[in-house]
């Protein structure tokens, strides 16, 4: 494998990996800035989360290099297999005394004495089982109940699960990214009518079924009325942007990062990117992912086959979707959903998966070069 690197260097994206080994360095500096004063105060090291970032961060480049070096083919003959073994920690995670709870929702397992979320890596299981089956079945997508259903009812038990953890914004992600993905294998629209129509019900359930939920959108859609309930999070986050202005406070500088903004290390890490670093800072992040798109929908368009195809679409969708999301989060333009930033967001499961999504993208693009 590497001697097929070397051979044929020009296919392999040297451009897609430097972004994204450089957002994620950038996550590490903006995770101990935003984390360092929250660290110290509950658990009395400052260095503790950057500590633990740079420890996901070399798992995960590992993780990103072998993906990226090895046959991405290889993957097509666990996809399936893997879709069905990951249910069960899925299932796991719900229950009481062995999934752990935190801030209301049963979303980590404990294995080792590491703490990870099932439902990261389902994101990853879920969509390279999407590609094997996309691949194979490219002649049924016009058959709605041969070449969508069958997506529909498994995409639909992956939400399910998760839903109920509660992790509304990682279920919307599965089912809207299959949606996108079922309409590039050629689904007619008026087959997807059926999906786009399950997921706004499944929306108007998630919420009516929930005080919480119905509290975060009617905060969602005038924060300041409920400014010190359920609002104070949207403001605090879209003051931080305010206070940042052009070029920012500096970094480290952040204000909003002492206990005025909760998660700002996890969900709303960007909005101290905008306080600390400014417009300017913001910028950079949103032209990073913009790359990273560019890139990987260049890279599948050149893929040697369709599993390759969907893979990189998949995988891109996933990171530049859930980017999309928790970016509007932050900006106030959608409810709080709980979704982290990919690469620059605290969580070691996010931090990890992704790097793997791109080395699985790396290694279709070192493939298309074997090709030619």
């Amino acid at each position: 494998m590497l001697r097929d690197l070397g051979r044929n260097p020009q296919g392999f994206d040297y451009t897609l990996m430097i972004v994204v080994v450089a957002l994620s360095l950038a996550g590490v500096l903006m995770v101990y800035s935003t984390s360092s004063v929250y660290a110290l105060e509950e658990h009395g090291d400052s260095w503790r989360f950057f500590k633990l970032q740079v420890a996901y961060l070399c798992v995960g480049l590992i993780v990103m290099t072998v993906t990226s070096l090895m046959d991405y083919r290889r993957l097509k003959k666990i996809a399936i297999p893997a879709y069905f073994l990951w249910l069960i920690p899925l299932i796991a995670v719900l229950f009481e005394g062995v999934g752990r709870e935190f801030f209301g929702a049963r979303r980590w397992l404990s294995l080792g004495g590491f703490t990870f979320q099932p439902s990261e890596l389902a994101k990853f299981v879920f969509f390279l089982y999407m590609a094997e089956s996309l691949s194979r079945k490219s002649g049924l997508m016009t058959n709605f109940f041969r070449g969508i259903v069958p997506h529909l009812i498994l995409g639909g038990v992956y939400a399910s699960l998760i839903f109920i953890e509660p992790d509304f914004g990682t279920a919307f992600i599965i089912l809207s990214i299959t949606g996108i993905m079922l309409f590039l294998s050629g689904a007619k629209i008026s087959h997807l009518s059926a999906l786009v129509g399950g997921v706004m019900c499944f929306a108007v359930f998630a919420v009516w079924i929930e005080p919480y939920r119905q509290t975060r959108l009617l905060s969602f859609l005038d924060p300041w009325a409920n400014y010190f309930d359920s609002g104070y999070q949207a403001v605090q986050s879209i003051m931080a942007f305010s206070l940042g202005g052009l070029l920012g406070q500096g970094l480290g500088a952040s204000n909003q990062k002492l206990f005025f903004l909760p998660q700002a290390h996890t969900d709303f890490i960007l909005s101290i990117i905008g306080e600390e670093l400014g417009f300017v800072g913001v910028a950079l992040v949103v032209a990073a992912f913009a790359v990273i798109l560019f890139r990987s929908v260049k890279i599948a368009l050149s893929a040697p086959d369709l599993f390759g195809f969907y893979l990189v679409m998949g995988f891109t969708l996933l990171i530049v979707f859930q980017a999309v999301l928790n970016m509007a989060v932050a900006l106030s333009l959608l409810p709080t959903k709980g979704l982290t930033l990919p690469f620059l967001s605290y969580g070691g499961t996010s931090l990890v998966v992704s790097l793997g999504a791109v080395g699985a993208i790396l290694g279709v693009s070192r493939a298309r070069s074997a090709r030619r």
